[in-house]
């Protein structure tokens, strides 16, 4: 509840905005999680998976800054350990440190593994810090010549059709294939019909959400925003996003090792329940190399025939991840991104310094 009022106050009156040179924010991003507590090697790989969202235009950039306290810092945490390693796999115990030192950890292990054997998968647990944007992930794999599927499991938000508490996370699903015109092409998307900070912004505009998005605590389907946070949201498209979340939960906090659903009296709703309390949130990736299958460029060569014939079929015909491409294009072309002046004046302060405003 805490979390939810200093979204809506956030919501409510940050509303300005500065523009920022790129690499100034990037500089400025990585002193504030230095002086936060966060080794060097671990800051800088925290600010490339959020300047990575941010120039995309993806939401799971900076802006996790305006709450620093959400971003982990544990001064417990401890160096990171793999399990179960074999030339194949590897569990990542995350060991209290961020999402995404871990889950860029297991990227690293299955890009090299797949170019060893073809084939690799790596699970993360032990962490409770969003990963951030998967798609940031999945391209690593995707630009070293392989297949990826990067799952996340994430607390409990979600009921399945015909529930009424919240279960599963928002639980992403993110796929990459290499040999796309222009870069892999990847579809990175939640398996919820919406998400905390979107539903808190509809509250804070004093507006209601569209259908059959959340039930009430009740179970019965609701537009309130602020019943849907005392009940659960639901998954897109009915029993398929329903059922589609389940896969990805047995898939990554299941099989990684992560906190599985469950609990106590009283704790049915958005940020309630066992993966709340354990503070253990799961991922999953898959690199796969083409060539088990096919010569890696005949491959690559088809995947392109496939897009374009896509794309021919209409003017308006857009493929995965090209709003974000073209986003990317755009604002490393300009140099600059527009950001809230309260998200700037926070990671400023936290930095220490002043960041050139344009």
């Amino acid at each position: 509840r805490d979390l939810c009022s200093w979204l809506t106050r956030t919501v409510c009156f940050d509303t300005m905005s500065v523009t920022v040179p790129i690499k100034d924010l990037d500089a400025m991003l990585r002193k504030a999680l230095l002086n936060i507590g966060f080794s060097a090697e671990d800051s800088e790989t925290m600010t490339k998976v959020m300047m990575h969202a941010e120039i995309c235009g993806n939401n799971q950039g900076i802006s996790k800054m305006y709450r620093p306290q959400d971003m982990g810092f544990n001064k417990e945490a401890g160096p990171l350990i793999f399990e179960n390693e074999s030339p194949q796999a590897v569990v990542v115990n995350g060991n209290r440190r961020s999402g995404m030192v871990a889950l860029s950890k297991a990227i690293d292990k299955v890009v090299e593994k797949a170019s060893a054997t073809g084939f690799a998968i790596a699970g993360t647990h032990n962490t409770c810090t969003s990963t951030g944007m998967l798609a940031y992930y999945a391209n690593r794999i995707a630009e070293a010549g392989f297949i990826a599927l990067v799952f996340a499991g994430s607390p409990e938000m979600v009921a399945p059709v015909g529930g009424k508490s919240a279960i599963f996370g928002t639980n992403p699903i993110c796929i990459a294939i290499p040999g796309a015109e222009g870069g892999p092409i990847v579809l990175d998307m939640a398996t919820a019909a919406t998400t905390l900070f979107g539903t808190i912004s509809v509250k804070a505009a004093g507006k209601q959400l569209p259908p059959g998005v959340a039930v009430d605590k009740n179970g019965a389907p609701t537009t309130d925003p602020s019943k849907a946070l005392e009940g659960a949201f639901l998954a897109f498209g009915g029993y398929k996003g329903a059922g589609l979340s389940l896969m990805i939960e047995l898939l990554t906090q299941v099989l990684s090792g992560g906190a599985i659903p469950g609990g106590e009296d009283g704790e049915t709703h958005v940020g309630t329940g066992r993966k709340w309390r354990d503070k253990s949130w799961a991922n999953t990736a898959i690199a796969i190399n083409p060539a088990l299958l096919m010569d890696a460029k005949l491959f690559q060569a088809r995947v392109k025939s496939v897009c374009a014939h896509v794309k021919q079929s209409g003017p308006k015909v857009v493929l995965p991840g090209e709003f974000e491409k073209v986003k990317r294009d755009q604002n490393l072309k300009n140099g600059t991104l527009t950001i809230s002046s309260g998200l700037h004046d926070n990671i400023k302060k936290l930095a220490g310094g002043q960041a050139s405003k344009l």
